[in-house]
């Protein structure tokens, strides 16, 4: 019988704790203080430009890449992408690298807000389409040289096709 009645009276002390608590997180859960918060569009930009950086300059998979720098300007209507080398490629493999990277960048935009619409072999997708879209492949001792740039390129919103250089003769 002792047993029995320590036994309810831990029970009912548990109980009484458990009931004491005020604020229910199981109820009511708050997101964590830190958790970056979507900007009006939808899209989380630091964790967006992180993932893209992190995928685009990656050495294993692009040994001749630097670094991918790119900023979105709303009020002039242009997407701008800087891609800057370690080494000097063709033009031909720049196109290619300034294609992939920027798919993937609209495709991120994709996944974090499925909204837009993702990148296909006829569009750069939902978000790009409103900005004109500025490409500069280069190497990075020379980038302040823009004769010495593998490739520069505008193509204007809404319109799709492979990138080619707008200085070639």
């Amino acid at each position: 019988m002792k047993k029995l009645i320590s036994r309810l009276t831990a029970m009912a002390l548990c109980l009484c704790l458990l009931c004491g608590c005020t604020k229910s997180t199981v109820i009511n859960p708050e997101p964590p203080a830190d958790l970056p918060m979507p900007s009006a569009d939808g899209l989380v930009w630091d964790q967006l430009w992180q993932d893209w950086t992190l995928a685009y300059e990656d050495q294993s998979m692009y040994p001749f890449i630097l670094s991918v720098n790119a900023n979105i300007d709303s009020d002039e209507g242009v997407a701008r992408f800087f891609l800057l080398t370690a080494t000097e490629i063709s033009e031909e493999e720049a196109a290619d690298f300034a294609m992939e990277a920027i798919k993937g960048f609209a495709n991120l935009i994709n996944m974090q807000n499925m909204d837009y619409a993702a990148p296909s072999d006829t569009s750069f997708g939902g978000y790009l389409s409103q900005y004109d879209i500025y490409v500069m492949v280069g190497q990075d001792e020379y980038k302040s040289d823009e004769s010495s740039w593998i490739l520069e390129d505008t193509i204007p919103a809404g319109e799709y096709r492979e990138f080619q250089n707008s200085r070639a003769e």
